[in-house]
């Protein structure tokens, strides 16, 4: 999209499109997430603050609240109408491999440390689902209330 010298500096690992259709969010392996206006073909922004690759992004539904997940254990929360930084959430122990999110003030993580995470970003807290016994590589919520993970 737009113009050439502008974009990741190394491979997308993920991409999300808000449900309006106007944004589309990349995630980078060059530890930025970058976001895309769909209307004019060009780059909005690039946000910075992972400190490894960033190796997923999800879009609320419904919102242009956006979900970075990244190698340095991070979720990070950007508000996309304002081209914003909104805050960071800690707890797992391992790289986070997979992101997803709904309706919901919620996201969903998968990691290396062999846990799913579903984040409740109102209340500040986390639900932790162990036991599996290698690394989850993708989770994906069916509604608001199950979800699916694989390793």
């Amino acid at each position: 999209l737009g113009r050439k010298d502008v974009g990741h500096k190394g491979p997308v690992a993920s991409l999300s499109v808000s449900s309006d259709g106007r944004y589309l969010a990349s995630a980078g392996r060059d530890t930025t997430v970058r976001i895309w206006d769909l209307r004019t073909q060009s780059q909005a922004e690039c946000f910075e603050g992972h400190n490894s690759p960033v190796t997923g992004v999800a879009f609320r539904v419904g919102t242009h609240s956006l979900y970075s997940s990244s190698e340095d254990k991070l979720v990070k929360v950007w508000n996309v109408d304002e081209m914003a930084y909104v805050e960071t959430l800690f707890g797992h122990q391992g790289p986070i491999l997979s992101i997803d999110s709904l309706c919901h003030e919620r996201a969903l993580t998968s990691a290396r440390d062999r846990s799913v995470r579903l984040w409740k970003i109102v209340e500040g807290t986390h639900l932790v689902f162990p036991g599996h016994t290698a690394s989850i590589d993708c989770v994906r919520f069916i509604s608001e209330d199950t979800f699916v993970s694989a390793g």
